[in-house]
């Protein structure tokens, strides 16, 4: 299962940062939930470009500054 590591810490003799998305077995997770060092990874969800079939047209006009 993923995890996201909340501490830096050393999982499995490798070195991993505050952040990073780690594979770790079941047994190592027990353990390393206990003290906090990570926690479950959500999945990410699909991002969609939703501006597909916009056209220059319907783009909104961009305000300038006044000239001091």
């Amino acid at each position: 299962m993923k995890y996201v590591v909340l501490k830096g810490t050393v999982i499995n003799g490798r070195r991993v940062s505050a952040g990073d998305i780690v594979e770790v077995s079941d047994q190592d997770a027990v353990g390393l939930l206990g003290i906090n060092r990570i926690c479950k990874a959500k999945e990410e969800p699909v991002i969609v470009d939703r501006s597909v079939g916009l056209s220059e047209e319907t783009k909104p006009n961009r305000r300038r500054r006044k000239a001091d």
